[in-house]
């Protein structure tokens, strides 16, 4: 490179910052919005769902997630849509769960009424009201959509403190104990699946 020859100056940009999608739900008439990937790794029909020891209003039940058991969350009841959570087969068949990240690690389930789409905040018609969103995804801020629909957004330790982290992953090694012996006794039942027979008294 010849450094006497005057070189084009550059402009400078400033990066723009990268903000992930957003999944769009809804419970009851208010639509909601939570970070995908960040927050939501999945949405899915709700599962078959296993009874907790101890019922609580807000949890529908709990399911198997490989080796680990997941509490599925009815949110309707956290934002005061329903006094109870949600848990007749029947009437869970057509609501989908977002299987999310705990800020803690983990996972939860979150049982919505439904989940619409998944968009992009700062492309096209959708706009943050009062500012764009920052490191806590525009959370506690209303999102338009690019139908006029409002959607408020969330973060998952609005949904999930530390205190109920802390209920859900007692109430969840529980449940693992208590499917774990409910196998044991179901094996039993099985050929070679009881206790081994050992002494002068085995055939």
């Amino acid at each position: 490179m010849d450094h006497a020859t005057p070189q084009p100056r550059r402009e400078y940009r400033p990066a723009r910052a990268v903000v992930s999608p957003l999944v769009i739900f809804r419970v009851g008439t208010q639509l909601y919005g939570l970070p995908a990937g960040l927050a939501v790794r999945e949405c899915m029909p709700v599962p078959e769902l296993l009874p907790l020891v101890m019922e609580m209003p807000h949890i529908s039940g709990c399911f198997r997630l490989g080796a680990a058991m997941v509490a599925a969350l009815d949110i309707g009841v956290l934002l005061g849509t329903r006094a109870q959570a949600v848990r007749a087969p029947t009437d869970l068949l057509y609501r989908p769960l977002l299987l999310c990240n705990l800020p803690g690690g983990g996972s939860v389930g979150l049982v919505v009424d439904a989940a619409l789409d998944v968009v992009r905040p700062d492309g096209g018609a959708h706009t943050v009201i009062d500012g764009g969103l920052g490191a806590t995804q525009g959370a506690g801020r209303e999102l338009e959509l690019a139908d006029g629909n409002m959607a408020f957004m969330l973060r998952m330790t609005d949904i999930v403190n530390d205190e109920e982290q802390m209920r859900l992953d007692s109430l969840m090694l529980r449940a693992r104990k208590r499917a774990a012996l409910w196998a044991g006794s179901e094996n039993a039942d099985l050929p070679g699946g009881g206790p081994a027979v050992t002494g002068t008294n085995a055939p």
